[in-house]
C-alpha cells in the first residue's frame, strides 16, 4: 500500500484546554489527527463540535489543517477540560460532561459521509482513545461504521485514562477493539491489576493484542510484541527546558500510526516518537506551531 492509498480516521473528543494562563485546542484524536496530517497523511477525524463561538474556532483550525470529519451538535456545547501543571509540567486534568464529543451518534454530519472524505473505505488504520468510547452512543457508532463482514482495518487505542474516565467495562471493551494499544506506565499498571494480571505479557495474549508500546516518562519508551519481541529507547537529552508533557503521548501516538501506515520497523517510528515528544514537551501546549513542524525522515 502506497502512501497516497493509505488512509486514517481517528475517533473522539476536540476540546478547548483551560490553561492557567489561556485556551487551546485539544484532545487526543485531534492532536493526533493534526500530526498525521502535517506529514501529508489523508486523515479524517471523528468528533463533534456545538454551535457556539468555541465550535466554530475549532472546525475553522480544522479546515486549516485540511482534516475532515467533524460533525455538529444541535444542542450540546463544544468540549472543555481544565488543566493543571505541577511543578515539572506534568498535567492533570478535569473532563466537562455532556458536550457534544460524547455524542457522535447524534451530530451532524458537516462533510457528507465518512468515507467520501477518505481515500479509500474502510480507512487502513482507526485510532480511537478510552475517554470517547465512555459514551455507549459513541461505541455504538463505531461498532455500526465497521459491521462484522467488513473489512477491517488495524486498530490502534490510545487509552489515556483519566480521573472518572476509566470505568472497567470501557476499558475492557477498548482491548477487545484494539489490534495496538497504547498507554503510560501508570495506566499499564492499572490494567494488569484490574485484570488480575502478572505482567504485559499477559494483557497481550488476554486481548490478542500484536504490539504494546509504554511510555515510561524520563525512563523513556518501550515496546512488546505478542511474540515476545521488545524494545526500548530512552528520552533524548534536550537543549530546552520542559515547559509542559501535554500533548507529548499523543505524538507517540501518531508516530506509531505513521509506522503502522508504511510499513516501518518499530525502532525506526520510535525513534520519531520520542523526537517528536522532546519537542512537545518544550512548547505550551500540545501542538507545535505549524512552521516548525518535525519533518518525518
Amino acid at each position: 500500500m502506497t502512501m497516497s492509498e493509505a488512509s486514517v480516521l481517528c475517533v473522539g473528543e476536540v476540546v478547548w484546554d483551560l490553561f492557567p494562563d489561556g485556551l487551546r485546542l485539544g484532545g487526543a484524536p485531534l492532536n493526533v489527527s493534526v500530526h498525521l496530517a502535517r506529514q501529508g497523511v489523508n486523515v479524517a477525524l471523528l468528533t463533534a463540535v456545538g454551535k457556539d463561538q468555541r465550535g466554530q474556532d475549532a472546525l475553522r483550525f480544522l479546515e486549516e489543517e485540511g482534516i475532515l470529519g467533524a460533525r455538529l451538535h444541535p444542542d450540546l456545547p463544544t468540549g472543555t477540560v481544565k488543566v493543571r501543571l505541577d511543578a515539572q509540567g506534568v498535567p492533570g486534568f478535569t473532563i466537562q460532561e455532556g458536550c457534544a464529543w460524547t455524542d457522535l451518534e447524534n451530530a451532524k454530519p458537516l462533510d457528507g459521509m465518512l468515507s467520501s472524505v477518505l481515500v479509500s473505505w474502510p480507512p487502513a488504520l482507526l485510532v480511537f482513545g478510552g475517554v470517547c468510547m465512555h459514551s455507549a452512543a459513541n461505541r455504538r457508532l463505531l461498532e455500526e461504521l465497521f459491521p462484522l463482514g467488513l473489512e477491517r482495518p488495524q486498530r490502534l487505542c490510545d487509552l489515556n485514562l483519566r480521573p472518572g474516565w476509566a470505568e472497567p467495562g470501557v476499558l475492557r471493551w477498548c482491548l477487545e477493539q484494539a489490534d495496538y494499544l497504547k498507554v503510560n506506565q501508570e495506566e499499564l499498571d492499572f490494567l494488569l491489576a484490574q485484570e488480575c494480571l502478572a505482567a504485559e505479557g499477559d494483557l497481550l495474549k488476554r486481548f490478542r493484542l500484536k504490539g504494546l508500546c509504554v511510555t515510561r516518562g524520563p525512563e523513556g519508551l518501550r515496546w512488546r510484541e505478542d511474540q515476545g519481541w521488545e524494545c526500548s529507547l530512552p528520552v533524548l537529552d534536550s537543549v530546552h527546558p520542559v515547559v509542559d508533557t501535554v500533548g507529548a503521548g499523543d505524538a507517540v501516538t501518531a508516530a506509531i500510526a505513521l509506522g503502522l501506515l508504511r510499513g516501518e520497523s518499530v525502532t525506526e517510528f520510535l525513534e520519531w516518537g520520542r523526537r517528536m515528544a522532546a519537542q512537545i514537551c518544550a512548547v505550551r501546549g500540545a501542538l507545535p506551531p505549524r512552521e516548525d513542524v518535525l519533518p518525518k525522515l
